[in-house]
Protein backbone atom coordinates (compact mmCIF):
# COMPACT_ATOMS: atom_id res chain seq x y z
CA UNK A 1 0.00 0.00 0.00
CA UNK A 2 1.42 3.35 -1.07
CA UNK A 3 1.63 6.00 1.50
CA UNK A 4 -1.44 7.93 -0.50
CA UNK A 5 -3.76 5.39 -0.21
CA UNK A 6 -2.84 5.36 3.44
CA UNK A 7 -3.78 8.74 4.11
CA UNK A 8 -7.25 8.01 1.96
CA UNK A 9 -9.80 8.45 5.59
CA UNK A 10 -12.96 8.80 3.38
CA UNK A 11 -14.99 8.13 6.38
CA UNK A 12 -13.72 11.12 8.86
CA UNK A 13 -13.45 13.76 5.69
CA UNK A 14 -15.92 16.71 6.45
CA UNK A 15 -15.58 19.96 4.12
CA UNK A 16 -14.40 23.32 5.36
CA UNK A 17 -17.65 25.61 5.13
CA UNK A 18 -15.35 28.64 4.43
CA UNK A 19 -14.03 27.20 1.03
CA UNK A 20 -16.03 27.96 -2.24
CA UNK A 21 -18.58 25.56 -2.98
CA UNK A 22 -16.44 24.59 -6.45
CA UNK A 23 -13.54 23.34 -3.83
CA UNK A 24 -15.62 21.29 -1.71
CA UNK A 25 -16.84 19.30 -5.09
CA UNK A 26 -13.21 19.16 -6.46
CA UNK A 27 -12.26 17.48 -3.27
CA UNK A 28 -14.88 14.83 -2.34
CA UNK A 29 -15.07 14.09 -6.34
CA UNK A 30 -10.89 13.50 -5.98
CA UNK A 31 -11.43 11.81 -2.62
CA UNK A 32 -14.21 9.09 -4.03
CA UNK A 33 -12.20 8.76 -7.10
CA UNK A 34 -8.49 8.06 -4.98
CA UNK A 35 -10.50 5.73 -2.76
CA UNK A 36 -11.88 3.72 -5.85
CA UNK A 37 -8.84 3.23 -7.16
CA UNK A 38 -6.97 1.44 -4.13
CA UNK A 39 -5.42 -1.56 -4.84
CA UNK A 40 -7.29 -2.98 -1.81
CA UNK A 41 -10.69 -2.82 -4.04
CA UNK A 42 -9.27 -4.76 -6.91
CA UNK A 43 -10.72 -7.85 -5.53
CA UNK A 44 -14.21 -6.66 -4.85
CA UNK A 45 -14.20 -5.57 -8.70
CA UNK A 46 -12.46 -9.42 -9.71
CA UNK A 47 -14.92 -10.71 -7.79
CA UNK A 48 -18.03 -9.10 -9.11
CA UNK A 49 -16.33 -9.75 -12.77
CA UNK A 50 -16.35 -13.64 -12.58
CA UNK A 51 -19.19 -14.08 -10.19
CA UNK A 52 -21.59 -11.77 -12.52
CA UNK A 53 -19.85 -10.36 -15.68
CA UNK A 54 -19.59 -7.24 -14.51
CA UNK A 55 -16.90 -5.15 -15.62
CA UNK A 56 -14.57 -3.10 -13.50
CA UNK A 57 -15.49 0.01 -14.93
CA UNK A 58 -19.25 -0.45 -14.07
CA UNK A 59 -18.61 -1.86 -10.42
CA UNK A 60 -16.47 1.35 -10.31
CA UNK A 61 -18.83 3.78 -11.66
CA UNK A 62 -21.93 2.39 -9.07
CA UNK A 63 -19.57 2.42 -6.32
CA UNK A 64 -18.35 5.94 -7.16
CA UNK A 65 -21.90 7.21 -7.39
CA UNK A 66 -23.09 5.35 -4.05
CA UNK A 67 -20.40 7.20 -1.98
CA UNK A 68 -20.99 10.48 -3.65
CA UNK A 69 -24.64 10.29 -2.71
CA UNK A 70 -23.79 9.60 0.88
CA UNK A 71 -22.08 12.92 1.78
CA UNK A 72 -24.26 15.18 3.43
CA UNK A 73 -23.03 18.78 3.02
CA UNK A 74 -24.79 20.59 6.15
CA UNK A 75 -23.97 18.01 8.75
CA UNK A 76 -19.98 17.84 6.57
CA UNK A 77 -19.61 14.31 6.57
CA UNK A 78 -20.52 10.84 4.74
CA UNK A 79 -24.00 8.77 6.09
CA UNK A 80 -23.11 6.73 8.86
CA UNK A 81 -24.20 3.47 6.98
CA UNK A 82 -20.57 3.75 5.52
CA UNK A 83 -19.04 3.15 8.78
CA UNK A 84 -18.04 -0.23 9.47
CA UNK A 85 -19.61 0.10 12.66
CA UNK A 86 -22.96 -1.06 10.66
CA UNK A 87 -21.17 -4.11 9.08
CA UNK A 88 -23.32 -6.81 10.70
CA UNK A 89 -26.52 -4.91 10.36
CA UNK A 90 -25.58 -4.37 6.53
CA UNK A 91 -25.22 -8.33 6.04
CA UNK A 92 -28.25 -8.76 7.91
CA UNK A 93 -29.96 -6.90 5.17
CA UNK A 94 -28.17 -9.59 3.04
CA UNK A 95 -30.87 -11.50 4.02
CA UNK A 96 -33.28 -10.39 0.90
CA UNK A 97 -32.00 -12.23 -1.27
CA UNK A 98 -33.85 -15.27 1.14
CA UNK A 99 -36.94 -12.92 0.84
CA UNK A 100 -36.83 -13.01 -2.92
CA UNK A 101 -37.08 -17.10 -3.48
CA UNK A 102 -40.71 -16.44 -2.01
CA UNK A 103 -41.17 -14.01 -5.47
CA UNK A 104 -39.21 -15.76 -8.07
CA UNK A 105 -40.58 -16.41 -11.77
CA UNK A 106 -40.24 -18.53 -14.40
CA UNK A 107 -38.31 -17.19 -17.59
CA UNK A 108 -41.03 -16.32 -19.77
CA UNK A 109 -41.80 -15.69 -23.51
CA UNK A 110 -39.54 -12.86 -24.54
CA UNK A 111 -41.73 -9.47 -25.63
CA UNK A 112 -39.77 -7.09 -28.02
CA UNK A 113 -40.57 -3.48 -27.95
CA UNK A 114 -38.69 -0.62 -29.36
CA UNK A 115 -38.50 1.56 -26.50
CA UNK A 116 -38.19 0.75 -22.27
CA UNK A 117 -39.38 4.08 -20.32
CA UNK A 118 -37.69 3.11 -17.27
CA UNK A 119 -37.96 4.23 -13.67
CA UNK A 120 -41.33 5.51 -13.53
CA UNK A 121 -41.95 6.35 -9.59
CA UNK A 122 -45.50 8.41 -10.23
CA UNK A 123 -48.42 8.41 -12.76
CA UNK A 124 -47.50 11.78 -13.55
CA UNK A 125 -44.36 10.87 -14.56
CA UNK A 126 -45.54 8.60 -17.46
CA UNK A 127 -48.05 10.92 -18.67
CA UNK A 128 -45.23 13.61 -19.12
CA UNK A 129 -44.06 10.44 -21.92
CA UNK A 130 -47.19 9.73 -23.53
CA UNK A 131 -46.79 12.25 -26.63
CA UNK A 132 -43.39 10.10 -27.47
CA UNK A 133 -45.24 6.76 -26.19
CA UNK A 134 -47.71 7.59 -29.42
CA UNK A 135 -44.74 8.93 -31.55
CA UNK A 136 -43.19 5.11 -30.89
CA UNK A 137 -46.69 3.90 -30.28
CA UNK A 138 -47.97 2.29 -27.40
CA UNK A 139 -47.81 -1.72 -28.37
CA UNK A 140 -44.28 -1.25 -29.43
CA UNK A 141 -43.50 0.49 -25.74
CA UNK A 142 -42.58 -0.89 -22.39
CA UNK A 143 -43.30 1.45 -19.29
CA UNK A 144 -41.50 0.12 -16.21
CA UNK A 145 -42.56 1.52 -13.14
CA UNK A 146 -41.10 1.30 -9.62
CA UNK A 147 -43.34 -0.08 -6.75
CA UNK A 148 -46.83 1.35 -8.03
CA UNK A 149 -49.56 0.04 -9.43
CA UNK A 150 -50.90 2.23 -12.64
CA UNK A 151 -52.26 -0.38 -14.63
CA UNK A 152 -55.98 0.75 -14.45
CA UNK A 153 -55.11 4.22 -15.17
CA UNK A 154 -52.93 3.34 -18.09
CA UNK A 155 -54.64 0.34 -19.25
CA UNK A 156 -53.56 0.67 -22.73
CA UNK A 157 -50.27 0.91 -22.54
CA UNK A 158 -47.49 -2.57 -21.22
CA UNK A 159 -46.68 -1.97 -17.68
CA UNK A 160 -43.80 -3.48 -15.99
CA UNK A 161 -44.27 -3.58 -12.38
CA UNK A 162 -40.74 -3.50 -11.02
CA UNK A 163 -40.94 -4.61 -7.20
CA UNK A 164 -37.72 -5.11 -4.87
CA UNK A 165 -36.35 -8.04 -4.71
CA UNK A 166 -39.18 -9.71 -6.99
CA UNK A 167 -39.88 -11.23 -9.93
CA UNK A 168 -36.26 -12.75 -10.07
CA UNK A 169 -35.07 -15.51 -12.19
CA UNK A 170 -34.62 -18.56 -9.83
CA UNK A 171 -31.82 -20.11 -11.17
CA UNK A 172 -29.95 -16.51 -11.24
CA UNK A 173 -31.05 -15.86 -7.62
CA UNK A 174 -30.06 -19.27 -6.38
CA UNK A 175 -26.47 -19.17 -7.95
CA UNK A 176 -26.16 -15.29 -6.44
CA UNK A 177 -26.86 -16.62 -3.21
CA UNK A 178 -24.79 -19.80 -2.81
CA UNK A 179 -21.99 -17.46 -4.42
CA UNK A 180 -22.55 -14.34 -1.62
CA UNK A 181 -22.87 -16.48 1.35
CA UNK A 182 -19.75 -19.06 -0.04
CA UNK A 183 -17.31 -16.45 -1.18
CA UNK A 184 -19.05 -13.06 -1.64
CA UNK A 185 -19.54 -11.58 2.13
CA UNK A 186 -16.01 -12.39 2.86
CA UNK A 187 -14.61 -10.65 -0.11
CA UNK A 188 -16.54 -7.14 0.83
CA UNK A 189 -16.06 -7.86 4.37
CA UNK A 190 -11.81 -7.66 3.78
CA UNK A 191 -12.38 -4.72 1.77
CA UNK A 192 -14.55 -2.90 3.84
CA UNK A 193 -12.59 -3.61 6.74
CA UNK A 194 -9.24 -2.87 5.14
CA UNK A 195 -10.43 0.39 3.56
CA UNK A 196 -12.96 1.46 6.91
CA UNK A 197 -15.71 2.06 4.74
CA UNK A 198 -18.89 -0.11 4.69
CA UNK A 199 -19.37 -1.28 1.40
CA UNK A 200 -21.48 -3.99 1.97
CA UNK A 201 -24.93 -1.45 1.10
CA UNK A 202 -23.61 -0.94 -2.41
CA UNK A 203 -22.10 -4.22 -3.58
CA UNK A 204 -26.30 -5.54 -2.49
CA UNK A 205 -27.37 -2.12 -4.43
CA UNK A 206 -25.28 -3.94 -7.29
CA UNK A 207 -26.17 -7.36 -6.81
CA UNK A 208 -30.19 -6.14 -7.03
CA UNK A 209 -29.23 -4.46 -9.95
CA UNK A 210 -27.92 -6.82 -11.86
CA UNK A 211 -30.50 -9.95 -11.17
CA UNK A 212 -33.75 -7.43 -11.33
CA UNK A 213 -32.18 -6.37 -14.83
CA UNK A 214 -31.19 -9.14 -16.42
CA UNK A 215 -35.07 -10.98 -15.28
CA UNK A 216 -36.13 -7.55 -16.31
CA UNK A 217 -34.35 -7.61 -20.07
CA UNK A 218 -33.98 -11.27 -20.91
CA UNK A 219 -37.90 -11.43 -20.90
CA UNK A 220 -38.17 -7.92 -22.37
CA UNK A 221 -36.10 -6.80 -25.19
CA UNK A 222 -35.89 -2.97 -26.66
CA UNK A 223 -33.42 -1.35 -28.59
CA UNK A 224 -33.71 1.87 -26.46
CA UNK A 225 -34.54 2.69 -23.29
CA UNK A 226 -35.05 6.24 -21.82
CA UNK A 227 -35.97 7.62 -17.90
CA UNK A 228 -36.62 11.06 -16.36
CA UNK A 229 -34.03 11.90 -13.98
CA UNK A 230 -30.10 11.81 -15.16
CA UNK A 231 -28.93 12.11 -11.73
CA UNK A 232 -30.90 8.43 -11.06
CA UNK A 233 -28.80 6.97 -13.59
CA UNK A 234 -27.52 3.21 -12.91
CA UNK A 235 -24.59 1.63 -14.56
CA UNK A 236 -25.11 -1.74 -13.81
CA UNK A 237 -28.76 -1.17 -15.21
CA UNK A 238 -27.25 0.36 -18.37
CA UNK A 239 -24.50 -2.44 -18.88
CA UNK A 240 -27.67 -4.89 -18.21
CA UNK A 241 -29.53 -3.35 -20.84
CA UNK A 242 -26.97 -3.41 -23.89
CA UNK A 243 -25.48 -6.49 -22.48
CA UNK A 244 -29.11 -8.29 -23.41
CA UNK A 245 -29.50 -6.85 -26.90
CA UNK A 246 -30.24 -3.08 -26.00
CA UNK A 247 -28.64 -0.43 -28.27
CA UNK A 248 -28.76 2.43 -26.10
CA UNK A 249 -29.64 3.81 -22.71
CA UNK A 250 -30.86 7.49 -22.70
CA UNK A 251 -31.56 9.81 -20.61
CA UNK A 252 -33.48 13.42 -20.35
CA UNK A 253 -31.88 16.14 -18.50
CA UNK A 254 -34.51 17.28 -16.14
CA UNK A 255 -33.33 20.34 -14.01
CA UNK A 256 -29.65 22.48 -13.70
CA UNK A 257 -26.25 20.27 -13.56
CA UNK A 258 -25.26 21.78 -10.06
CA UNK A 259 -22.15 21.35 -8.19
CA UNK A 260 -23.20 18.89 -6.02
CA UNK A 261 -22.45 15.24 -5.41
CA UNK A 262 -25.80 14.12 -6.50
CA UNK A 263 -25.07 14.75 -9.97
CA UNK A 264 -21.87 13.07 -9.72
CA UNK A 265 -20.99 9.98 -11.84
CA UNK A 266 -23.85 9.92 -14.43
CA UNK A 267 -24.45 7.29 -16.37
CA UNK A 268 -25.99 7.08 -20.01
CA UNK A 269 -25.34 6.82 -23.72
CA UNK A 270 -27.18 9.67 -24.59
CA UNK A 271 -28.26 12.69 -22.52
CA UNK A 272 -30.90 14.54 -24.33
CA UNK A 273 -29.94 17.77 -22.99
CA UNK A 274 -32.14 21.07 -22.46
CA UNK A 275 -30.21 23.47 -24.52
CA UNK A 276 -26.18 23.68 -26.41
CA UNK A 277 -24.88 24.14 -22.91
CA UNK A 278 -24.64 23.70 -19.47
CA UNK A 279 -23.57 19.78 -19.24
CA UNK A 280 -20.25 20.35 -18.77
CA UNK A 281 -20.37 19.69 -15.16
CA UNK A 282 -21.58 15.75 -16.10
CA UNK A 283 -18.23 15.18 -17.39
CA UNK A 284 -16.53 17.52 -14.61
CA UNK A 285 -17.76 15.17 -12.17
CA UNK A 286 -17.35 11.51 -14.00
CA UNK A 287 -20.16 10.78 -15.63
CA UNK A 288 -20.29 8.58 -18.99
CA UNK A 289 -21.70 10.26 -21.43
CA UNK A 290 -21.15 8.78 -25.11
CA UNK A 291 -23.18 11.40 -26.83
CA UNK A 292 -25.23 14.73 -26.14
CA UNK A 293 -28.63 15.79 -28.26
CA UNK A 294 -30.00 19.23 -27.24
CA UNK A 295 -33.84 18.70 -27.66
CA UNK A 296 -35.38 21.04 -25.16
CA UNK A 297 -37.50 20.57 -22.03
CA UNK A 298 -40.00 17.98 -22.01
CA UNK A 299 -41.72 19.31 -18.69
CA UNK A 300 -41.99 22.77 -20.31
CA UNK A 301 -43.36 20.48 -23.48
CA UNK A 302 -45.82 18.85 -21.58
CA UNK A 303 -47.01 21.52 -19.12
CA UNK A 304 -47.40 24.52 -21.60
CA UNK A 305 -47.39 23.38 -24.98
CA UNK A 306 -49.53 20.27 -24.64
CA UNK A 307 -52.02 22.36 -23.67
CA UNK A 308 -53.31 25.41 -24.60
CA UNK A 309 -53.28 28.24 -22.27
CA UNK A 310 -55.41 31.70 -21.84
CA UNK A 311 -53.04 34.07 -19.83
CA UNK A 312 -52.74 37.81 -19.52
CA UNK A 313 -49.41 39.81 -18.27
CA UNK A 314 -51.15 40.34 -14.68
CA UNK A 315 -48.25 40.23 -12.66
CA UNK A 316 -45.30 42.18 -12.88
CA UNK A 317 -42.98 39.80 -11.39
CA UNK A 318 -43.02 36.28 -10.34
CA UNK A 319 -40.59 34.27 -8.12
CA UNK A 320 -39.56 30.71 -8.72
CA UNK A 321 -38.94 29.02 -5.56
CA UNK A 322 -37.02 25.37 -5.63
CA UNK A 323 -37.38 22.81 -3.32
CA UNK A 324 -34.92 23.59 -0.43
CA UNK A 325 -36.92 23.31 2.63
CA UNK A 326 -37.16 19.55 1.92
CA UNK A 327 -33.28 19.47 0.68
CA UNK A 328 -30.62 21.42 3.16
CA UNK A 329 -28.56 18.16 3.89
CA UNK A 330 -28.04 18.60 0.37
CA UNK A 331 -27.83 22.07 -0.38
CA UNK A 332 -26.58 23.88 2.41
CA UNK A 333 -22.31 23.73 1.36
CA UNK A 334 -21.12 26.47 2.52
CA UNK A 335 -21.44 29.04 4.99
CA UNK A 336 -23.35 32.08 3.34
CA UNK A 337 -25.75 29.60 1.54
CA UNK A 338 -29.03 30.17 3.82
CA UNK A 339 -28.03 33.94 3.57
CA UNK A 340 -27.56 33.93 -0.41
CA UNK A 341 -30.78 31.72 -0.90
CA UNK A 342 -33.29 33.50 1.21
CA UNK A 343 -31.60 37.09 -0.77
CA UNK A 344 -34.18 36.38 -3.03
CA UNK A 345 -36.93 36.20 -0.69
CA UNK A 346 -35.63 39.42 1.50
CA UNK A 347 -34.58 41.33 -1.61
CA UNK A 348 -38.63 40.66 -3.02
CA UNK A 349 -40.22 41.78 0.37
CA UNK A 350 -38.03 44.66 0.35
CA UNK A 351 -38.88 45.53 -3.51
CA UNK A 352 -42.72 45.07 -2.96
CA UNK A 353 -42.47 47.45 0.09
CA UNK A 354 -40.54 50.32 -1.89
CA UNK A 355 -42.70 50.07 -4.46
CA UNK A 356 -46.30 48.87 -3.91
CA UNK A 357 -47.21 49.59 -7.08
CA UNK A 358 -45.29 46.40 -8.54
CA UNK A 359 -47.71 43.59 -8.75
CA UNK A 360 -45.28 40.54 -7.11
CA UNK A 361 -46.13 37.00 -6.66
CA UNK A 362 -44.46 34.08 -5.48
CA UNK A 363 -45.08 30.12 -6.76
CA UNK A 364 -43.24 27.32 -5.61
CA UNK A 365 -43.11 23.75 -6.86
CA UNK A 366 -46.20 21.51 -5.74
CA UNK A 367 -43.48 19.07 -3.62
CA UNK A 368 -42.29 22.27 -1.59
CA UNK A 369 -42.74 21.68 1.65
CA UNK A 370 -43.66 24.57 4.38
CA UNK A 371 -41.00 26.80 4.91
CA UNK A 372 -40.93 28.97 7.92
CA UNK A 373 -38.03 31.04 7.95
CA UNK A 374 -39.68 32.11 4.45
CA UNK A 375 -42.56 32.77 5.63
CA UNK A 376 -41.19 34.69 8.60
CA UNK A 377 -39.55 37.01 5.87
CA UNK A 378 -42.50 37.35 3.42
CA UNK A 379 -44.72 38.43 6.66
CA UNK A 380 -46.14 41.78 6.11
CA UNK A 381 -44.23 42.33 2.46
CA UNK A 382 -47.15 42.54 -0.47
CA UNK A 383 -45.54 39.66 -1.74
CA UNK A 384 -48.66 37.75 -3.07
CA UNK A 385 -48.28 33.56 -2.40
CA UNK A 386 -50.45 31.55 -4.89
CA UNK A 387 -51.41 28.05 -4.45
CA UNK A 388 -48.31 25.80 -5.18
CA UNK A 389 -50.37 23.60 -7.07
CA UNK A 390 -50.51 26.34 -10.18
CA UNK A 391 -49.52 25.63 -13.34
CA UNK A 392 -45.79 27.57 -12.33
CA UNK A 393 -45.29 27.76 -16.42
CA UNK A 394 -48.45 29.91 -16.65
CA UNK A 395 -47.58 32.02 -13.39
CA UNK A 396 -44.28 32.98 -15.12
CA UNK A 397 -46.05 33.63 -19.25
CA UNK A 398 -48.72 35.62 -17.33
CA UNK A 399 -45.55 37.54 -15.39
CA UNK A 400 -43.44 40.47 -17.12
CA UNK A 401 -40.44 38.79 -15.35
CA UNK A 402 -39.25 36.12 -13.55
CA UNK A 403 -37.25 36.08 -10.22
CA UNK A 404 -35.00 32.86 -8.75
CA UNK A 405 -32.41 31.55 -7.22
CA UNK A 406 -31.63 28.69 -9.05
CA UNK A 407 -34.88 27.00 -10.41
CA UNK A 408 -34.13 25.26 -13.92
CA UNK A 409 -37.40 27.53 -15.46
CA UNK A 410 -34.43 30.13 -15.33
CA UNK A 411 -33.29 28.09 -18.30
CA UNK A 412 -36.64 27.70 -19.80
CA UNK A 413 -37.96 30.80 -19.66
CA UNK A 414 -34.84 32.87 -20.60
CA UNK A 415 -34.70 30.20 -23.63
CA UNK A 416 -38.79 31.56 -24.57
CA UNK A 417 -38.30 35.31 -24.40
CA UNK A 418 -39.46 35.84 -20.92
CA UNK A 419 -36.13 37.48 -19.09
CA UNK A 420 -35.49 35.71 -15.85
CA UNK A 421 -32.90 36.79 -13.35
CA UNK A 422 -30.64 34.85 -10.93
CA UNK A 423 -30.37 36.67 -7.30
CA UNK A 424 -26.61 35.61 -6.55
CA UNK A 425 -25.90 37.92 -4.35
CA UNK A 426 -22.01 36.35 -3.58
CA UNK A 427 -21.49 35.46 -7.40
CA UNK A 428 -21.91 31.70 -5.88
CA UNK A 429 -24.68 30.08 -6.50
CA UNK A 430 -23.93 26.06 -7.38
CA UNK A 431 -27.07 25.94 -9.27
CA UNK A 432 -24.86 28.45 -12.00
CA UNK A 433 -21.97 27.68 -13.57
CA UNK A 434 -18.64 29.69 -12.19
CA UNK A 435 -18.56 33.02 -13.80
CA UNK A 436 -17.65 33.47 -16.88
CA UNK A 437 -20.59 32.68 -19.34
CA UNK A 438 -21.85 35.84 -20.83
CA UNK A 439 -25.75 34.54 -21.39
CA UNK A 440 -25.86 33.45 -18.01
CA UNK A 441 -23.70 36.36 -15.76
CA UNK A 442 -25.84 39.02 -17.21
CA UNK A 443 -28.70 37.50 -15.66
CA UNK A 444 -26.96 37.65 -12.40
CA UNK A 445 -27.97 40.00 -9.92
CA UNK A 446 -25.39 40.65 -6.75
CA UNK A 447 -26.87 42.81 -4.43
CA UNK A 448 -30.41 44.68 -3.49
CA UNK A 449 -29.33 48.48 -4.71
CA UNK A 450 -28.54 46.68 -8.24
CA UNK A 451 -31.40 44.48 -8.20
CA UNK A 452 -33.93 47.70 -7.12
CA UNK A 453 -32.44 49.69 -10.22
CA UNK A 454 -33.02 46.67 -12.86
CA UNK A 455 -36.72 46.10 -11.47
CA UNK A 456 -37.13 50.01 -12.14
CA UNK A 457 -35.86 49.88 -15.27
CA UNK A 458 -37.27 46.87 -16.47
CA UNK A 459 -40.43 46.94 -14.81
CA UNK A 460 -41.13 50.68 -14.12
CA UNK A 461 -39.64 52.35 -17.22
CA UNK A 462 -40.75 49.01 -19.43
CA UNK A 463 -37.48 48.71 -20.85
CA UNK A 464 -37.09 45.01 -22.10
CA UNK A 465 -34.73 42.87 -21.69
CA UNK A 466 -33.66 41.05 -25.64
CA UNK A 467 -32.11 37.20 -25.13
CA UNK A 468 -30.11 36.91 -28.22
CA UNK A 469 -31.51 33.71 -30.52
CA UNK A 470 -27.54 31.92 -30.10
CA UNK A 471 -28.08 32.63 -26.15
CA UNK A 472 -31.83 31.52 -25.84
CA UNK A 473 -30.41 27.89 -27.35
CA UNK A 474 -27.69 27.85 -24.66
CA UNK A 475 -30.40 28.40 -22.27
CA UNK A 476 -33.15 25.50 -23.48
CA UNK A 477 -33.73 25.30 -27.23
CA UNK A 478 -37.44 25.91 -27.87
CA UNK A 479 -39.45 23.34 -25.91
CA UNK A 480 -42.84 22.69 -27.78
CA UNK A 481 -41.02 19.94 -30.13
CA UNK A 482 -39.04 17.52 -27.64
CA UNK A 483 -40.78 14.79 -27.99
CA UNK A 484 -40.56 14.66 -31.98
CA UNK A 485 -36.86 15.46 -31.19
CA UNK A 486 -36.47 12.54 -29.49
CA UNK A 487 -38.30 10.13 -31.38
CA UNK A 488 -35.80 11.52 -34.48
CA UNK A 489 -32.67 10.55 -32.86
CA UNK A 490 -34.28 7.02 -32.48
CA UNK A 491 -35.13 7.52 -36.18
CA UNK A 492 -31.90 8.89 -37.78
CA UNK A 493 -30.34 6.00 -35.89
CA UNK A 494 -32.54 3.38 -38.24
CA UNK A 495 -33.47 1.66 -34.88
CA UNK A 496 -37.11 2.50 -34.09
Amino acid sequence: MTVAEKSIDLINYTHNREAHYKTTADEIFNLINNYTERKDLLGLYSYFDKKYQLPERVVKQKIRQHIARSYLFKSGKFNSKLRIKNIPKSILQYGALFYALFFTKRKSKVKNFKLIIDNICAPHELERFEKLLNLVGKDKVLCVTRDINIEQDFSKYHIYNKKLFRDINLKDLSRSIFSEFFLGIWVVLRVSIKTKVNLFPVSLQIIHSYLSSKALFESNRAQYMIQERHYDTNAVKNYMFKRLGGVASTSIQKNIFQTDPIFFYIDTDVLFSLGNDGYSRAFEYGGRIDYIEPVGSLFMEYYWFNNKHDYEKKYDIAILGINTSNAYERLDSYNEFIDDYYSLYRWAAKLSIDNPEYNIVLIHHSSAGKDSMEDDILLGSNVRVLDKNHNSYEVAFSSRYAITYGSTMGYELNAHNLPTFFIDPGRRCSFLPEEGQDYIDEMRVDSYDNFHLLMNEIVGENNVKDIMQESSNMWCLESSEVSNRIYNHFINEKVI
